[in-house]
């Protein structure tokens, strides 16, 4: 059962648009290297993005539910242990990075 503090504070996130920011960046970092064919601890999108570990598995927990993001098995380059590693799903690349017709614009 989640804890009413964490209720509390996940809702001032939301408010705030901070949540959204820091989805924003974890989805554009994951889709930015998923050409490497590499997925990423937590531990190690911290690191990257220099976002607190809590808040990293927060927004990595929304892009779960929302399945924009899975997680497969992963040696963490940090601790070495196998975990679980994030990474886009495949098919939300094709949303995010449509080709532009640049007649469009002229």
């Amino acid at each position: 059962m989640i804890r009413q503090t964490s209720l509390n504070a996940y809702n001032e996130l939301k408010v705030s648009g901070k949540a959204n920011t820091q989805r924003g960046k974890i989805l554009s970092f994951l889709l930015a290297h998923s050409n490497e064919g590499v997925p990423f601890s937590r531990l190690e999108l911290s690191h990257n993005l220099e976002i607190t570990i809590n808040a990293i598995s927060g927004r990595v927990r929304e892009l779960l539910d929302d399945e924009l993001v899975e997680e497969v098995s992963h040696k963490c380059s940090i601790t070495k242990n196998n975990i679980n590693g994030i990474k886009p799903i495949l098919d939300i690349q094709k949303d995010f990075f449509q080709p532009i017709d640049r007649r469009t614009f002229i």
